[in-house]
């Protein structure tokens, strides 16, 4: 017997959804906004798929996935999450899922990173006013290291860098299980 699969999200700016909508396409899973999921709901699925975007060092809606998932009758949680930190920021990255994940889930549960970008024409008018404090912070300073240099030119403007690429780890890892039966 197939297992069932749910890829549910937390999306602001759309980035989050977009990669939600292409590893729901990849392998042919039920696709759920986040504010639509139950408890219940996610019962009725054996492996349940989160994205959050990353913000602030946090994965936004990942403390409440993680509490329906628990309450939940599903077997598995796979994670990820998007922003635009550049995919070979690892440690920054690793922090970050340090941060949002005890030592056993870090070890026990899948979880991904996916570069995305910005769109500021889409964010929140307290993010659009923290990435300009930033931008600002970052143009007076003399001496940038090369990490900060490159944030500079990052969150300039908006951009989109997304690829179905950077989903290849996380379609593998549900391609064999939804195969085990």
């Amino acid at each position: 017997m197939e297992k069932k699969l749910l890829v549910t999200y937390k999306s602001i700016t759309g980035f989050t959804k977009e990669y939600a909508e292409m590893i729901a396409e990849e392998i042919s899973c039920t696709l759920i906004n986040f504010k639509d999921v139950t408890v219940e709901r996610m019962s009725t699925y054996d492996t349940v798929i989160f994205g959050g975007r990353m913000h602030a060092g946090t994965v936004d809606g990942l403390k409440k996935a993680k509490a329906f998932f628990s309450q939940s009758k599903a077997s598995n949680l796979v994670l990820f999450t998007t922003g635009a930190t550049p995919n070979d920021a690892k440690d920054l990255i690793d922090e970050m899922w340090s941060n949002n994940l005890s030592p056993f889930e870090l070890q026990t549960i899948p979880h991904f990173y996916f570069q995305s970008g910005l769109r500021y024409e889409k964010m929140p008018f307290g993010d659009r006013l923290m990435m300009k404090v930033f931008s600002i912070m970052l143009k007076k300073k003399k001496d940038k290291n090369e990490y900060e240099k490159t944030f500079e030119n990052a969150i300039a403007s908006s951009y989109d860098i997304s690829s179905k690429t950077y989903i290849k780890p996380l379609i593998d890892i549900l391609n064999a299980e939804k195969q085990k039966a």
